[in-house]
């Protein structure tokens, strides 16, 4: 019966628990060979398997089957009929298993559901089987071996999947409603999974929560069953008794519900016919942080444990839903703001058309009388008064360019614009339009190619808008180009008449084109002659050129140039009839043109006088008084950056009485001028060109040699968001324009001032800031001690040595510093030194232990007195220095060095044990060239158990161990003479190298400390040139084949002592000429090399000296492997087969034991004589032949072979036969004559043993029979 269950594991040891003598099957001893056949084929079989056997399908069943389906039935089920263990299920298998019964015929069923009871309910799985029939020893049907895998997991992911599929697979742009409505059917769609479902969803307070979607809830016609107690329309965190935990879900927490078909009657049951027993509640959760959107309520398969797998379904249904109500919203969201920006933009544009109509009759009453006061010749004004005035005219008529500029756009834009479309000559008129630019493109050194030839008939155009067209085009080409020149050409293509404006300027990256005719837009870090701009030039273009029938478009490569096309149809067919007229109304050029072409020549400047201070070139317009010529360096130095000329005039003039001022026209040209300058104070606009005021600021600030210099920031961009942002970005002052003259000096003035307390304060503290350094350095404190007023202060090094707070220390006082910080003991001595030095005035100078809130710490002080022109004792200064480390370092050296001394004395003692345990390094085996190798780790690191050794077993075997014990010094080495005694001992019981080391992983765990050994244990036969070994987790031997091939041999299992053993012994062959090499880790390991490159390396030095004579290959691995000599110990055990086998070998095979030993005894004395061996030998060879043939008969197990080999003078007699059972030597006396027949086999040969082979076992013994004596 043990043998029939042992194949098993914890199956097999049940079924031999089992009473099988009660039921049908009788015991097993009587069991037919018909079911022992199948039995074993279950409990071996990794396959989940069942069978059942007899009158009543007795059940049996492997561990696969009990581990994957059987569950909380085991063991009982285990000899009981199939019927009773799966009673549950009976009626659906029991029409399969008759089938097979009755006709033999094997079943298949697929991912087939039944409801088994194995966990502690009625579980819902799933199983692909086949059930076969069992014959008996007549060949009937006596039982049904069923193979089955459980689909259940695959078959419920599948289902879950799909609807994960569905729910994730939602469209875009739905409204909330939509969105649940999708989700509700998806839902639907999984009955078994969730039979119910209760989408909730709060409100703003995050407190009630309304019903939103629900499925289950409809009666057998599809009518929806509202009222449900489960389903209530609304619940709160605030319901005295909540159907469902509001209170938690809103925290965010998931809730298990159970019993809910206790608490709700007529739950719905999906695809059951029971209603759901538990219900998982998920919060719907933001995907940021937040309050939940709401929560699902899942009624959940009563047939299925709600496991981890079922959970995280649930859960990720309730993050699909959470994703589609998140989208929702966020499009409902931006479809209210799509209509609240459409909203705000028609606003925006009523606004700017009224502010630009207002803005109109202020600016009438500025620019006329400023007109009349400097054309009047009667009373005119004086030179500064004169101009003064031009400013103010000036820059009022720009205002009112950007106030026309924005109502034209608003116009165009509300579709209130009025064209008056009258036939033009338009090349005449582009090229007049074009050629008024003339002079301000000629000073910024440029050139104007006009080429707008006259068409044979007149265009319909809007004058006044196609003045706006072509000037807003050529201004933008002069305002961003600075070398080379602008094209203005107008063609007739077709019936079309094409506007071409070309330049050769900065150019505008891609990304940029599709948005330049965007209202508003501006290409950012474009260089241009000025950052002014409204945004909406090239956008007024665009609308008007529209207006016009026609399409605007652009290319431009960067740093190429741009070029611009307008294209216009030049008939009427397309424009308003109301609108067209057929005659001009006048030829007089629009008042546009005046601001265009005045507010390029101020771009450029228009004069050449020089800055009176600096030398920096100003408008040709001086100030008057403004000569500060010998100042003499006494006055602070003003950079004034702005890209606008009148400004930077007026700013330079209100400062120049006081400052030596600088001006710059943008940043780019400020950093170049602060290098010569080297200014005080920089004033700059915020909003320039190639560089702005930010830019500025950032690149003063990374210079060290600027970061100090104070920045006054000017700015139009009202409101503090535009000061806070000015400030945050490191700038010192923030001014708002418009500002008063008075405000701006002010600000200058408070600066300045500012700016030098703050270089007195940092030398200070950069002074202060060195001796702190210094401090820190040394790791000295300094202090101070008033004697008259018991005061007591510290430098911060000092407080940071001693653990504490300024205020702490300075709250001690005198004499309290001692008592709080000196450590008691040293207290009196302390006090004492304190005293002494302050009546004798000698110096302070101790060491002793202070209380720190970092544990005690050893310090030395050092002090002296200071004493007052009375020689009165009036303060006590000094320094501290911790010297905690110091002392402890020595003490620590000191240590050191006897740990050292120690160490070498243990490498010393461990090195020699070692090597006194190793064996002798030269061996004189017949078939066997040997080398071995021993070397200890050098000097200064700690030895190891590593070692070898070889043992001749006689009868041409030989036996080879390496091995390491883990660990170092004197207890390691220990380890290894006991481990290597014992491999000596066991090797005389001459067992398979696998149990050798068995029995000495036995030992290792016996001995002290928990040691780890690896070993390689090998027999080599030369009868038939073989090499048995096992492996223990050492590195795998190494062998050469005599063609210099070299592979790694055998398969290590787990090591000694590691607590389960694992190895097998394994066999190769070794041919005449092949090599092997045993090694230990100390030859491949090397810091910062990976052991399997150490491995490599010596295969490759094996295979390049194949040939070379085996003694010298020791020194050439080490030679090639650790040039610079081992980390750690190294053994090496190198053999090479030099022989081929015995030069003469007979066998022969016996037969009944009388004839037998006749037959032996006369073949080994003929084959003796043959051999010419003498006779003495002979007769002694044949007594011997005659006892172990009689003992292989007598006590061991017919066949028996004898085999007889010769090798020099050297005869080997076996005797095998197949029996396990082995002989050993016993004496015998005068009433016992067992064991006599080996005593005198011991006696006349040479050596004898036995061992153990794959059909039995061989007795071998060898007689030198070169001599005429008896060898014993």
């Amino acid at each position: 019966m043990r043998q029939l269950f042992e194949a098993s594991g914890q199956v097999g040891r049940d079924l031999a628990a089992v009473d099988w003598a009660s039921t049908p099957l009788g015991p097993v001893e009587d069991w037919p060979q018909s079911l022992r056949t199948p039995v074993r084929i279950l409990l071996t079989s990794k396959f989940s398997m069942w069978m059942a056997w007899g009158p009543e399908l007795t059940f049996f069943c492997n561990d696969a089957y009990r581990r994957d389906t059987l569950g909380a039935k085991y063991p009982w089920a285990l000899g009981r009929p199939t019927s009773t263990v799966w009673s549950e299920i009976w009626s659906d298998v029991a029409p399969r298993v008759d089938r097979v019964m009755q006709t033999g015929e094997a079943t298949w069923d697929e991912s087939l559901q039944l409801f088994l009871e194995r966990s502690g309910y009625l579980e819902e799985t799933y199983h692909t089987f086949s059930y076969s029939p069992l014959a008996d020893d007549d060949g009937r049907i006596a039982g049904i071996l069923c193979v089955v895998s459980e689909d259940t997991q695959q078959v419920l992911a599948d289902r879950r999947m799909a609807m994960l599929r569905d729910l994730g697979t939602r469209p875009r742009n739905l409204t909330e409603a939509e969105t649940l409505a999708a989700a509700e059917h998806h839902l639907t769609s999984n009955p078994l999974c969730l039979p119910f479902t209760l989408t909730y969803l709060f409100d703003t307070s995050g407190r009630t929560a309304t019903l939103a979607a629900r499925t289950g809830f409809r009666s057998a016609d599809g009518a929806d069953r509202h009222g449900h107690p489960a389903a209530p329309a609304s619940v709160s965190v605030s319901d005295a008794d909540p159907v469902w935990p509001v209170a938690e879900l809103a925290r965010g927490e998931t809730v298990l519900v159970d019993r809910v078909d206790e608490r709700f009657p007529d739950l719905p049951c999906g695809a059951w016919e029971q209603p759901p027993t538990d219900a998982l509640v998920v919060p719907l959760l933001q995907p940021r942080e937040g309050a939940p959107y709401g929560f699902l309520v899942a009624g959940l398969d009563r047939y299925r444990a709600l496991d981890e797998g079922y959970r995280g379904f649930v859960d990720l249904v309730a993050g699909h839903l959470s994703a589609s109500v998140s989208d929702a919203r966020a499009f409902e969201f931006e479809k209210q703001r799509s209509e609240s920006l459409a909203q705000l933009d028609r606003a925006k544009t009523d606004f700017f058309t009224n502010v630009s109509h207002e803005f109109r009759t202020p600016l009438t009453l500025l620019l006329g009388p400023a007109e009349d006061a400097l054309a009047d010749e009667q009373e005119p004004l004086s030179p500064t008064q004169h101009q003064r005035l031009e400013v103010v005219l000036r820059n009022g008529q720009r205002l009112l360019k950007l106030v026309n500029g924005l109502l034209d756009f608003s116009r165009l834009e509300s579709g209130r614009v009025s064209s008056h479309f009258e036939p033009v000559d338009l090349g005449r008129y582009t090229g007049e339009l074009a050629a008024m630019f003339e002079s301000a493109v000629e000073r910024s050194n440029l050139t104007l190619t006009i080429d707008c030839p006259r068409f044979d008939e007149p265009v319909h155009v809007d004058p006044d808008q196609w003045a706006k067209i072509v000037l807003n085009l050529v201004s933008n080409a002069l305002k961003f180009t600075f070398e080379g020149g602008i094209t203005v050409a107008l063609r007739r293509e077709g019936d079309r008449a094409v506007l071409t404006v070309r330049d050769t300027g900065v150019g505008i990256p891609e990304d940029e084109l599709p948005h330049l005719f965007e209202r508003f837009h501006r290409v950012h870090g474009a260089r241009s002659r000025t950052f002014e701009g409204s945004g909406i030039g090239l956008a007024l273009v665009a609308e008007l050129t529209a207006v016009h029938g026609g399409e605007v478009g652009v290319t431009s490569h960067p740093g190429e140039g741009s070029t611009f096309t307008v294209s216009l149809p030049t008939g009427i067919e397309h424009l308003p009839a109301d609108q067209v007229f057929a005659h001009a109304r006048t030829d007089e050029v629009p008042q546009a043109v005046t601001g265009f072409v005045a507010e390029a020549l101020r771009w450029i400047g228009d004069g050449a006088s020089a800055d009176p201070v600096a030398g920096v070139p100003l408008d040709t317009r001086p100030w008057t008084g403004q000569d500060v010529e010998g100042s003499g360096g006494t006055r602070a130095r003003v950079l004034v950056v702005d890209d606008n000329a009148d400004m930077r005039e007026y700013v330079a003039g209100l400062l120049a009485a006081d400052h030596d001022v600088t001006t710059a026209t943008d940043g780019m040209d400020a950093l170049a001028k602060v290098a010569v300058v080297q200014p005080d104070l920089v004033i700059t606009d915020v909003m320039m060109p190639v560089l702005d005021g930010f830019g500025l600021l950032e690149k003063l600030q990374a210079d060290p040699a600027t970061v100090s210099v104070p920045v006054l920031m000017l700015s139009a961009r009202a409101g503090d968001d535009g000061t806070i942002e000015g400030l945050e970005a490191g700038a010192d002052d923030y001014l708002v324009k418009p500002f008063s003259a008075r405000e701006l000096r002010a600000r200058v003035r408070v600066n300045l001032e500012l700016d030098r307390v703050r270089r007195v304060r940092g030398t200070l503290e950069r002074s202060q800031a060195m001796l702190d350094q210094a401090q820190r350095m040394a790791g000295v404190g300094s202090w101070e001690i008033d004697l008259t007023t018991g005061t007591a202060t510290a430098s911060d090094e000092m407080l940071r040595l001693v653990g504490t707070t300024r205020e702490g220390f300075e709250g001690l006082g005198f004499p309290g510093v001692i008592d709080a910080l000196v450590h008691p003991d040293d207290r009196a001595r302390v006090e004492a030194a304190v005293q002494v030095a302050i009546e004798s005035g000698a110096a302070l100078a101790y060491e002793s232990r202070v209380r720190t809130t970092s544990g005690e710490r050893l310090v030395r002080v050092r002090g002296e007195v200071v004493r007052d022109h009375a020689g009165r004792a009036r303060y006590l200064r000094g320094s501290l220095q911790d010297v905690t480390e110091q002392r402890q370092a020595e003490q620590a050296l000191a240590t050191a060095a006897a740990n050292e001394e120690a160490a070498l004395r243990e490498h010393t003692i461990a090195d020699e044990l070692q090597r006194s345990l190793l064996p002798e390094r030269s061996f004189d085996l017949e078939h066997l060239d040997l080398a071995t190798y021993y070397r200890a780790g050098v000097e200064g690191t700690q030895v190891g158990g590593d070692w070898y050794d070889v043992i001749d077993l006689g009868a041409g075997r030989t036996a080879m161990v390496v091995g390491d014990v883990m660990g170092r010094g004197v207890s390691a080495a220990s380890s290894m003479g006991q481990l290597r005694s014992a491999v000596r001992a066991f090797t005389k019981l001459d067992i398979p190298p696998s149990e050798v080391l068995e029995y000495l992983d036995g030992i290792v765990q016996d001995l002290a400390g928990d040691q780890i050994v690896t070993c390689v244990y090998a027999v080599f036969d030369s009868t038939d040139q073989t090499m048995r070994f096992a492996n223990a987790g050492h590195l795998p031997p190494l062998l050469v084949d005599p063609g210099g091939q070299v592979q790694q041999v055998g398969t290590a299992g787990p090591p000694l002592g590691a607590g389960y053993f694992g190895q097998s012994s394994e066999t190769v062959q070794l041919r005449r000429g092949s090599t092997v090499a045993f090694y230990t880790d100390g030859l491949v390991e090397r810091r910062g090399r990976d052991l399997d490159v150490g491995i490599e390396h010596l295969a490759e030095q094996l295979r390049q000296h194949a040939a070379t004579a085996v003694a010298e290959l020791p020194q050439i691995f080490l030679d090639a492997l650790l040039p610079d000599g081992p980390d750690d110990d190294v053994a090496v055990l190198v053999a090479r087969v030099n022989a081929d086998p015995f030069e003469a070998a007979v066998s022969q095979h016996l037969g009944a034991h009388g004839p037998a030993v006749a037959r032996a005894r006369a073949f080994v004395a003929e084959q003796l004589r043959a051999w010419q061996v003498h006779e003495e030998a002979v007769d002694e060879l044949v007594l011997i032949t005659s006892e172990l043939v009689t003992n292989a008969f007598l006590h061991g197990r017919p066949p028996v072979d004898l085999r007889l080999r010769r090798s020099g003078t050297e005869v080997v007699l076996e005797v095998q036969d197949r029996a396990a059972l082995r002989p050993r030597r016993r004496l015998a006396d005068d009433d016992d004559e067992h064991g006599r027949g080996m005593l005198i086999v011991s006696t006349l040969a040479d050596a004898w043993g036995t061992r153990s082979i794959g059909t039995g076992k061989s007795v071998w013994c060898t007689r030198n029979v070169g001599t005429g004596s008896s060898a014993g």
